[in-house]
């Protein structure tokens, strides 16, 4: 086959879609994601590259008004296939869109409706090969929503979505089809013939694909090294249970990561179920403590986490981390102990399970 065909196998998970029905969202807090990738194809080896990135620039700006530019380092001489993004890892965790080989890249976060708890991540980039370039744009949509999130502005925003959705709008993500038509019509001001060859959701309104016509990349039989997948690694992030039947991302880029640990915490808030027992009545194995604090989307060994739930008096989580052992009974950061923070936030009795623990 000619085309690369990455739209049939770039996301090899279903994400968990956008509720459009706000009544059956009331109960807990569920955060929902959504992802959009776009592949254009730009034919021409001598076309204006500064031209390009002014175009992209102004699309990703609509929204993202804090965009960040990058010039990359492209190879030498260009090859014959265009590289294209690549899904990486943090450090600390968390995938994160990657380029390399680029002449450049636009990244940026959409927070005009982060108090309404909706916020979008761009990133797009300018990939060469030898007969023109492509522009590879990556966005992810965050959304929570559910009377029981801590921000009051949430419920006040799905009702604004349904009323929104009856007459054919809906949410902020509505920005990323709006950003992709900027694009388009900013390369076509600058002369540029972009045809938009891969897209993810294909059902995207005024979007059209075409074949793409370039031949397949060719594949090393045994690399020396360990190559970036493409981009069907999103499907690489885990998913854990949250509420109701919800379900949320545990890597995500840092704004969306902050609203993810907003709906947790509201959750939490609003329904925190009892430790198992085992059946002599004794206290939790730490398998099982760390089991439960993994369905909570907390780490049982996260000393950072663990600190946190003792400043927010979340007693149950204390008890897990205790129970399941992966944690420092003393050591909390900025030259206070966990007992000295639970003592100073006036949580006294995690104050008191932490000195039965033998905490200093």
């Amino acid at each position: 086959m000619k085309s690369l065909c990455l739209m049939s196998a770039l996301f090899t998970i279903a994400l968990p879609a956008v509720a459009q029905n706000p009544i059956a969202e009331l109960a807990g807090s569920t955060y929902h994601e959504k992802v959009i990738y776009a592949v254009y194809d730009l034919r021409g080896a001598n076309l204006n590259v500064e031209a390009i990135e002014s175009a992209v620039l102004d699309a990703v700006k609509l929204y993202a008004r804090n965009a960040r530019v990058q010039q990359g380092i492209p190879p030498s001489p260009y090859p014959a296939t265009p590289a294209h993004i690549t899904i990486g890892r943090r450090p600390q965790g968390g995938p994160m869109p990657e380029c390399a080989g680029e002449l450049f890249s636009i990244d940026g976060f959409d927070t005009s409706m982060a108090k309404y708890g909706e916020s979008t991540y761009h990133r797009a980039c300018l990939f060469p090969y030898q007969g023109g370039y492509r522009v590879n744009y990556f966005a992810i949509f965050g959304m929570q929503s559910g009377a029981g999130n801590r921000n009051p502005n949430v419920l006040a925003a799905m009702l604004g979505r349904a009323m929104a959705g009856a007459v054919g709008m809906g949410n902020s993500s509505n920005f990323i089809n709006k950003t992709l038509e900027r694009m388009e019509g900013n390369l076509k001001e600058q002369g540029v013939e972009a045809r938009l060859v891969q897209l993810h959701p294909k059902e995207l309104e005024g979007r059209v694909v075409v074949a793409d016509d370039l031949p397949p990349p060719v594949v090393a039989a045994a690399p020396a090294q360990p190559v970036a997948q493409p981009v069907q690694l999103v499907s690489a992030p885990q998913l854990v249970p949250m509420g109701s039947g919800g379900l949320v991302q545990q890597n995500l880029p840092p704004e969306l990561a902050r609203m993810r640990e907003e709906a947790l915490r509201s959750h939490q808030a609003t329904k925190q179920p009892p430790p198992k027992a085992n059946p002599q009545g004794t206290e939790m194995s730490a398998s099982d403590a760390r089991k439960e604090l993994t369905a909570m989307g907390l780490q049982y060994y996260n000393q950072d986490q663990f600190v946190a739930a003792i400043r927010r008096g979340d007693t149950l989580a204390v008890d897990l981390y205790l129970a399941g052992g992966g944690i420092d009974l003393n050591a909390g950061g900025a030259g206070k102990t966990p007992l000295a923070i639970a003592d100073s936030a006036n949580q006294q009795a995690i104050a008191g399970m932490l000195r039965k623990r033998g905490a200093q």
